[in-house]
């Protein structure tokens, strides 16, 4: 269960930015734009220690705050379209779908756009 916390010194919609825009420039560089996902976790918080992200003024890596608030790494990468997740035993793989998404092209309106799930109306039975 996920522990809904909102201490954190910034907002969901400028985490997911910010997540966003590292696993990109980390899956862009990666060979076939694919990496493990520990090395990839990894790489993201390497790149990132430099933003001061904390809790209860604590200062902790990104991949606490992806945890913390969307359950799991693969929780959070799995809501969007433009990621993949390969499972071979005990080896999990990140994929990037669309290579000519980049970071620097990256913002709010394109990230709601590749949400997985839309509801479009909610006034349906399922049977």
């Amino acid at each position: 269960m996920v522990q809904k916390n909102n201490k954190w010194n910034l907002s969901k919609e400028k985490g997911e930015e910010l997540a966003h825009k590292y696993i990109l420039e980390i899956l862009h560089d990666s060979k076939n734009h694919r990496i493990l996902m520990s090395d990839l976790i990894i790489l993201l918080n390497q790149r990132t220690k430099h933003i001061n992200l904390s809790i209860h003024k604590k200062k902790k890596p990104i991949s606490v705050y992806v945890k913390n608030v969307y359950g799991s790494f693969i929780n959070f990468l799995d809501i969007y379209s433009f990621y993949g997740i390969i499972e071979n035993g005990a080896d999990i793989k990140v994929i990037l779908f669309d290579s000519e998404l980049n970071s620097n092209i990256l913002d709010p309106k394109i990230i709601n756009e590749n949400r997985e799930w839309i509801l479009i109306n909610d006034d349906f039975i399922f049977v």
